[in-house]
């Protein structure tokens, strides 16, 4: 049973969408309400889809194998890599009670997720043009539940060591050109962020909801090495899935709503920068990108936050390599 915060028997209970003709943006969910409890429903489902974007990014950050472009290639070569992904993370208030057309609090979360990279070396073919590698990447995520008092972990997420954690998957194909060409690289990623709660209707938000992200990151990198310094740069895409269940309450009778089960979907663009310092046996790299923004024309309007903004991510990464 999906856990709620502060409403543990929410789970039982299930929504249904209405067949009213939606207007752009809106959630089927909200589609039959008016007034204040369709002004806080609708806000409950914007808000996750506002934040899906950046919740995004500490799990796909910019470059799949931090500090290169190259793959590893020969099978059997491993690339180890401690990372650290932070992005800021603004969360609408969950206090909202739909008296008036603008939710007015936001809480800015500066958000840090750690994880293991892996890349492992299947294999490698030297042609004319230069040497092919085929590196096949993974990734383990940890999140420490209650790291804040608003935003928890389920009691049922995937917990190693009191930690929950996701995980993801990938391969990349490298080119290491002959001459002065720079690295290249196409990879192609599946990640998952671990299940997370938001809002606390115990202690007076009007809504909460839980929700899995998992995020398909597309990447084509170049890059090139001077004696014990690389730098690497390029671009992508991210195809981002929610999936979430939501409660809110009824602010004019005080009456909890069925839960609804749903998922929002979205695609952004990536930029990313990459400097890498050979320290051996170490290396350490340091990652900065950028999503671009895309307004989605969400009805709810939120005090203080442009819907068409992007943001800004960074990274740090300590790797070794056997």
């Amino acid at each position: 049973m999906t856990m709620l915060m502060g409403a543990a028997a929410v789970g039982s209970l299930r929504g249904q969408a209405s067949d009213t003709t939606l207007i752009p943006g809106q959630a089927p969910a909200c589609a039959a309400l008016t007034g204040s409890p369709y002004a806080v429903c609708q806000a409950a489902h914007d808000a996750v889809f506002a934040t899906l974007p950046a919740w995004s990014l500490l799990i796909g950050g910019g470059n799949p194998s931090l500090g290169t472009a190259a793959a590893v290639g020969k099978l059997g070569r491993i690339a180890l890599t401690l990372r650290l992904n932070h992005a800021l993370v603004i969360l609408p208030s969950t206090d909202y009670d739909g008296t008036t057309d603008t939710v007015r609090g936001v809480r800015r979360k500066s958000a840090t997720l750690p994880s293991v990279d892996m890349a492992f070396g299947l294999i490698q073919k030297t042609l004319p043009a230069g040497t092919v590698g085929v590196d096949f990447l993974s990734s383990i995520f940890l999140q420490r539940p209650g790291g804040t008092p608003f935003l928890t972990s389920p009691e049922d997420t995937r917990r190693l060591a009191g930690l929950a954690v996701g995980f993801g998957w990938g391969i990349r194909i490298g080119l290491s050109p002959t001459g002065p060409m720079p690295f290249a690289s196409l990879s192609i990623t599946k990640r998952d962020l671990p299940r997370f709660t938001y809002g606390i209707l115990s202690s007076g938000s009007t809504y909460a909801y839980t929700m899995g992200i998992s995020a398909i990151n597309i990447r084509l990198l170049a890059g090139r090495r001077f004696g014990g310094f690389e730098v690497t740069a390029g671009a992508g895409v991210d195809m981002l899935k929610g999936a979430y269940s939501l409660v809110f309450t009824d602010p004019e009778t005080g009456t909890l709503q069925p839960q609804v089960d749903s998922t929002r979907s979205a695609m952004r663009i990536i930029t990313t920068v990459n400097a890498a310092f050979d320290l051996k046996p170490v290396r350490l790299t340091f990652e900065g990108g950028y999503q671009v923004g895309k307004d989605e024309k969400l009805p709810t309007i939120v005090k203080s936050v442009n819907p068409h903004s992007g943001r800004f991510f960074g990274g740090l990464g300590l790797g070794v390599r056997f």
